[in-house]
């Protein structure tokens, strides 16, 4: 069951990239942002972050949604 989810964000990660690789540099671009986002069950979301602007790390994004 995990390697189905792990195939829809392959393919959500596919998709969030493709805008990005139609322009000079693009590739170079969608690296440094992938940082801000994660996948979330084949959806890409933007990392939350706390009061310092810092993103949190798939950890503790897993850690709060449990609460």
């Amino acid at each position: 069951m995990r390697k189905r989810g792990k195939n829809k964000c392959d393919k959500a990660w596919k998709a969030w990239e493709k805008p990005y690789l139609k322009k000079p540099g693009g590739k170079e671009e969608a690296a440094r942002e992938r940082r801000e986002f994660y996948c979330d069950n084949g959806k890409i979301k933007m990392r939350p972050s706390d009061d310092a602007d810092v993103p949190f790390t798939d950890a503790q994004i897993k850690e709060q949604s449990k609460k």
